[in-house]
């Protein structure tokens, strides 16, 4: 019962993950700003990664699957090391945008 219901929500997971891609990658400009494209190779990852494991789910484990399996997870370090990097640029502007609001702030 809990392997049917984890299998389910693979698939659901599948389907989402792909429409987004999908939605995003035909309706939207993503390729005008970094954070447009980042955020579709995001998403593309994300949705490879669960079509990977949804293949294997319904298809099984071929003996080329280990190779498959890591090369699709190799992409996930990738974007989220992608995704650090804007993190931590962006970071600095916070804080001054706190400071300043602070400073701003009435003191009761």
């Amino acid at each position: 019962m809990i392997e049917t219901a984890g299998s389910v929500m693979i698939v659901v997971v599948a389907v989402l993950a792909n429409a987004c891609t999908l939605v995003y990658g035909l309706g939207f400009r993503w390729w005008t700003s970094g954070y447009g494209r980042h955020l579709l190779a995001y998403m593309a990852t994300v949705a490879v990664i669960i079509d990977v494991w949804m293949a294997r789910l319904l298809i099984g484990e071929w003996s080329w699957w280990p190779y498959l399996r890591l090369a699709t997870f190799a992409l996930l370090p990738v974007v989220l090391g992608w995704l650090l990097a804007i993190i931590l640029r962006a970071l600095p502007r916070e804080l001054r945008e706190r400071r300043a609001e602070r400073a701003h702030r009435p003191r009761p």
